[in-house]
């Protein structure tokens, strides 16, 4: 893919992802629900170590970031579960970091499909 359609298609590929996060976040009525730096974190270190020592670092790098979106999804859930199990957590509080613990498995497809577009060899 020549290097002016990959420019083309991560513009479009940001656009509607962004429109399509505005878009949920205008009906909820928090325009920062998407937006959660730890979980975005958690996903880039476990991608960056998973494609450390592979050769095509890119597609790795992809499919490190989905890893990393599952496992801080399990690792969310886990802590999630034993506050709510001590009664230290409400339903309320429950489902609003029910809402927070999917931000890492949406990073981590978000990163792996622009991973796609940008890898050389789809």
């Amino acid at each position: 893919m020549s290097y002016q359609k990959k420019i083309i298609s991560i513009i479009i590929y940001l656009i509607i992802l962004f429109g399509a996060c505005y878009a949920a976040s205008k009906e909820v009525g928090s325009y920062l629900i998407f937006i959660d730096f730890p979980s975005a974190i958690i996903v880039v270190i476990i991608a960056l170590a998973y494609s450390f020592n592979k050769t095509n670092k890119i597609k790795s790098f992809g499919t490190g970031a989905v890893y990393g979106g599952w496992l801080g999804f399990l690792i969310g859930l886990i802590s999630m579960s034993a506050d709510f199990a001590l009664n230290t957590l409400s339903t309320k509080n429950f489902l609003s970091a029910n809402s927070v613990l999917w931000l890492t498995v949406l990073y981590g497809y978000c990163i792996k499909v622009l991973m796609k577009i940008l890898d050389n060899q789809n």
